[in-house]
């Protein structure tokens, strides 16, 4: 299975998002919800459209984030900054960056190849 890699824009996109996530994780240990109201927000969509006008669905959101940030702290710093500023980063040449979708840099291949035993 091959995964489109990430473009620039996207890099930019996640890096809004992470700060985004860092905004409202800023309390030490994360977030707290409003325990009145549910934090699993596709089950209380329950297959209806996210309505941003809804004031319920905005909270239901916020509790899904803030349990998500409160559960398994700075998750997102991890995934997304280690995936977009150090998986993705030119420097490291751990992804060729050159390829349509995620592939090893080619020095990465090249050192795989040589230590893979011949037949």
């Amino acid at each position: 299975m091959k995964m489109a890699i990430a473009t620039p824009r996207d890099i930019d996109a996640a890096g809004e998002l992470l700060q985004v996530l860092d905004a409202i994780d800023g309390r030490f240990g994360g977030p707290w919800g409003d325990p009145d109201l549910p934090d699993d927000l596709p089950e209380f969509l329950d297959g209806e459209t996210f309505d941003y006008d809804d004031e319920e669905h905005l909270k239901v959101l916020y509790n899904h984030l803030a349990r998500l940030l409160r559960t398994t702290p700075n998750f997102h710093g991890r995934v997304i900054g280690g995936m977009c500023y150090v998986v993705m980063y030119d420097k490291n040449e751990i992804v060729d960056l050159n390829s349509d979708v995620l592939d090893l840099h080619p020095k990465l291949r090249g050192l795989l190849n040589n230590l893979a035993p011949t037949p």
